[in-house]
């Protein structure tokens, strides 16, 4: 890359920050090791893009995505294999003709780092948070002054896009061009999956087993929740992932004031005769699986036991049945609706949603399916996870319970293949 500061011109003048900031060809970092999906895969994402771009006359796509667990990266990750908690946003630029361009947050030794992680050749500054102004220029450097830019949804909910500053920016930089929100583009790019994605999905199903095991091995008496989930990031950071969702939470099986793990596990002190529910996401390469099982600290009560083999498991295996091409979201709904109301008991709404990096839309809950017309009957390819809560009548107490799959040409894949049929007893 022939920049004004390339690091063989500069390299004796380290110390003035022009030449610092945006500095490339360094020899740092290239010693440095990424697990990365393949060229050709890269390829297939971007021939892709173009060819939704084609068809809704865009002349080019700006790929956002954030560190928040509604995003995990999404565009950015899916396009250039950045995985990187920098920044509220991170930009990306996908032109239907040339080569694409990565705005990262972070110059300097950063930004060189991030050059050997992803994918993209074109890799440039974000300006000290001026995201906008770089996006612009580059497409203006394309001779998109006029263009159809579409803006893919970072964040799933809402959605969210970009950061204001940033789009204010374009606007200004870009008056004659025409700005479009796509908010389910990404998805339609994501909702079936590679072979390379889906054995990436199975390494994050792998990781979510290990998350568990280790919730599992940590757990005694005297422990703190907040413990468990710091036994889950080092399982999981040590072989190479990261952790999406880590929300975990105990309470007494006699006196129960939980029915789905905590969302920001606390500081209680684990006792004989507590029940830990867990949502353990992880992710690889960008890609997530999800496991939820019950642990208990000694054996577990006659009447968690019951419930879990009586109404959780066998209404889960139930559903799972299910999974297999030809079966539409709708025939998913109507046996989850009735799959815990016939075991005498009822449930949280969710039984199960869609997987693109992360959780996504389809959402099928007992009442209701959420889905494009275009994803409403399972096809090979597809992932899933089946989220199901059951809850005793009362309302009282209840049992959160979690499994990843992807449909095949004749069935299914088990991307957290576990034992089903047991709480877990920890130790």
């Amino acid at each position: 890359m022939e920049m004004d500061n390339d690091w063989n011109k500069v390299r004796h003048e380290l110390d003035k920050s022009d030449n610092f900031e945006a500095i490339c060809n360094s020899p740092w970092y290239s010693d440095a090791v990424y697990h990365k999906f393949s060229d050709e895969e890269f390829a297939r994402r971007h021939e892709a893009a173009r060819k939704l771009m084609a068809r809704d006359n865009l002349d080019a796509l700006i790929l956002t995505g954030g560190p928040d667990i509604y995003s995990h990266g999404s565009g950015v990750t899916w396009g250039a294999g950045l995985i990187d908690d920098r920044g509220m946003c991170q930009y990306m630029v996908l032109p239907m003709k040339g080569e694409p361009t990565l705005i990262y947050p972070h110059y300097g030794c950063h930004i060189e780092a991030a050059r050997k992680q992803v994918s993209v050749r074109d890799v440039r500054s974000g300006q000290h948070g001026k995201y906008g102004k770089a996006v612009a220029e580059r497409l203006i450097e394309l001779k998109l002054e006029k263009g159809r830019i579409g803006i893919v949804a970072a964040d799933r909910t809402g959605p969210e896009y970009m950061g204001v500053q940033a789009y204010l920016d374009i606007q200004k930089m870009l008056p004659q061009a025409t700005l479009v929100f796509c908010p389910n583009l990404l998805h339609e790019l994501t909702f079936r999956k590679s072979p390379e994605e889906l054995r990436a999905m199975a390494k994050a199903g792998e990781l979510a087993i290990k998350a568990l095991e280790a919730v599992k091995a940590t757990a005694k008496p005297g422990v703190r929740e907040y413990q468990l989930a710091g036994a889950v990031a080092n399982a999981v950071m040590s072989e190479g992932g990261r952790y999406h969702l880590l929300m975990i939470g105990s309470t007494s099986m006699h006196d129960p004031k939980l029915i789905f793990p905590n969302p920001n596990p606390s500081a209680r002190v684990l006792k004989e005769g507590d029940i830990i529910l867990s949502e353990l996401a992880m992710s690889y390469m960008g890609y997530s699986a999800k496991i939820g099982h019950p642990i208990s600290i000694g054996q577990p009560t006659e009447r968690y036991t019951r419930f879990f083999k009586d109404v959780v498991v066998d209404g889960f295996r139930e559903i799972a049945s299910h999974l297999k091409p030809g079966t539409t979201l709708e025939d998913i709904r109507k046996v989850g609706a009735r799959a815990f109301r016939d075991r005498g008991a009822q449930s949280r709404p969710t039984i199960m949603h869609g997987l693109d990096l992360i959780t996504s839309v389809p959402f099928i809950r007992a009442d209701r399916v959420r889905a494009e017309p275009w994803e409403t009957t399972m096809q090979p390819g597809m992932t899933y996870n089946i989220e199901i809560t059951p809850v005793d009548r009362e309302g009282v107490f209840g049992i959160f319970y979690s499994r990843s799959f992807a449909i095949t040409g004749n069935g299914k894949q088990d991307l957290t293949p576990y034992p089903v049929d047991e709480i877990l007893v920890a130790g």
